[in-house]
């Protein structure tokens, strides 16, 4: 059994700071790390050690299975995943080294601080001796790329899942100003391929304004003009596709294919009485409730599915409103006050259920002129 034992020291705690970390295979040291950190608190300093000896038995192939000793109580627990990690800086440093964990069958076990004596004797040698140059602290720029951009929003544990959400290019019956919900079904106009070609460009140029990852896969609503749209942008982008009947637009039911002039003429009260409302359904059709709870599952799927990396999703009007409702976590009236155009693209960043980014809204500057 191949045993790491790992401590961190800190004169001042915060203090001039090290590492150590011992490695031991059947009673024998075969490799000791020791290692300025400049000024740290200990409990920086412990974590630093474990992800210091981590990373040699993963550079080195010594693994897979691996004992982890320490005299920190609070690092043994909370990378077990016992104790609840507060820190922000701590929390950081518990994913960095909970990445390498996955590539090893380690476990964590607390030793009373004289049973570490080895990698004590290390981490003060560093601070004692000449350990050689300082080493940099520990940073961790993949890591702080994964949580929220403004100092201000709390950390979050969860991997981030991209999101580019796209609307479907125009069709006849939006260029008619015709409403089509889930059961009128046309496809793209001339127009609405430009529009579904252009998006594909302006994903693109997104993603590398704001420095996130490209979609791994576009999810689209199984109806005509979306699937279309999708097909289209994955032409350009090779990404492929797939459909999610959840994404399909609100049904308006016996209203379909009809103008707003002829329903407000043909059915007297009965859109003053659905304009407005959550629950109001007109007859065969669905209330924005209904739709929403679709859409919105569909969303948790794939945040969860594609954490860590990114999905483009090609939907309607009404789906686009309730994702941008579910990250702003604003009121009802957002499914009447946000407005995206044909062809437009919209930016997200969801930290599973705990947080979400918007980076744009209705990004319409690609779009050719109509």
């Amino acid at each position: 059994m191949l045993i790491l034992f790992a401590d961190g020291a800190s004169r001042g705690n915060p203090g001039k700071a090290s590492l150590g970390a011992v490695l031991v295979r059947d009673g024998e040291e075969i490799a000791r790390i020791s290692r300025t950190l400049g000024t740290r608190t200990n409990n920086y300093a412990e974590y630093s050690a474990v992800i210091a000896g981590l990373e040699y038995v993963i550079e080195n192939n010594l693994g897979p299975e691996l004992l982890i000793r320490m005299d920190s109580k609070l690092v043994v627990e909370q990378l077990s995943g016992r104790w609840q990690i507060k820190h922000p800086e701590l929390r950081e440093l518990a994913s960095a080294a909970q990445q390498l964990l996955r590539q090893l069958k380690a476990t964590l076990e607390w030793i009373p601080r004289e049973e570490n004596f080895l990698a004590d004797e290390a981490a003060n040698q560093a601070l004692d001796g000449d350990p050689g140059p300082m080493v940099a602290p520990i940073e961790f720029e993949a890591l702080s790329s994964v949580q929220p951009s403004s100092i201000r929003s709390p950390r979050v544990s969860s991997e981030p899942t991209v999101v580019y959400v796209i609307r479907h290019g125009h069709t006849q019956s939006t260029e008619s100003k015709l409403i089509s919900g889930a059961i009128d079904n046309p496809g793209l106009s001339d127009l609405g391929r430009a529009e579904a070609k252009s998006a594909a460009e302006a994903m693109s140029r997104l993603s590398t304004r704001f420095e996130l990852p490209g979609p791994q896969l576009i999810v689209h609503s199984d109806m005509l003009r979306t699937t279309e749209t999708a097909e289209l942008i994955s032409e350009s982008t090779l990404v492929p596709i797939r459909s999610d009947s959840r994404l399909r637009e609100i049904s308006f039911g016996d209203w379909e294919a009809k103008s707003m002039g002829e329903l407000e003429a043909a059915v007297d009260g009965q859109v003053d009485a659905w304009r407005g409302s959550v629950t109001a359904k007109p007859p065969g059709g669905e209330s924005v409730n209904d739709l929403e709870k679709r859409v919105v599952k569909s969303l948790r799927d794939l945040i969860a599915e594609h954490s860590g990396s990114a999905v483009a999703i090609v939907a309607h009007m009404m789906p686009l409103r309730s994702i941008a409702r579910y990250a702003l976590k604003s009121s009802v009236d957002s499914h009447w006050s946000l407005q995206f155009a044909p062809g437009s693209v919209s930016v997200y960043r969801f930290f599973g259920e705990e947080l979400a980014e918007v980076y744009c809204l209705n990004s319409c500057e690609h779009l050719p002129q109509g």
